[in-house]
C-alpha cells in the first residue's frame, strides 16, 4: 500500500471515530467535500497547510494524522511488516487471515514483545 493510500485510510479512520461526515469535516477544515473524498481515496497528495487544517479540525497532531508513531519506542508487527498503529497492523492481519499482532516496546535490555488478538471489525 502506498503512503498516500495509508494516509487516506488514517484520515477516514480518524473522521469516522469522531462520528463526522465528510461534509462536516470539510466545512470545519475549510475544504471541499470532493477534495476530502479524494484525500481519503488516496487520489491526491495533501499540502502541508491542508495537513495542518485537518489536524486542527480533528484535534490531532499532524504526526498522528499521518499515522506515524510519535515515538520509535513502540511499534506493531506482523511477520516482517512493521506498523505505527495497532489498527494498521490489524487491518493487515485480517487481510492475511492472522489472529494475533505483536507489539514491541524498546526497553533498556532490548525490545519486549507482547501478542494481542486481532479485534473484530466495527
Amino acid at each position: 500500500m502506498r503512503a498516500i493510500q495509508r494516509f487516506g485510510k488514517q484520515l477516514q479512520r480518524l473522521r469516522t471515530r469522531r462520528s463526522l461526515t465528510q461534509e462536516q469535516l470539510a466545512v470545519t477544515a475549510g475544504l471541499s467535500r470532493t477534495f476530502l473524498t479524494r484525500l481519503e481515496l488516496g487520489q491526491h497528495d495533501p499540502s502541508l497547510s491542508t495537513l495542518v487544517r485537518l489536524g486542527k479540525a480533528l484535534r490531532v497532531s499532524v504526526t498522528e494524522l499521518l499515522g506515524e508513531s510519535v515515538s520509535a519506542s513502540q511499534w506493531w508487527q506482523l511477520g516482517q511488516d512493521r506498523f505505527a498503529t495497532r489498527e494498521d497492523a490489524e487491518d493487515h492481519a485480517r487481510t492475511a487471515g492472522e489472529m494475533f499482532v505483536a507489539r514491541y516496546l524498546n526497553k533498556p535490555g532490548g525490545p519486549v514483545r507482547r501478542l494481542f488478538p486481532v479485534r473484530g471489525t466495527k
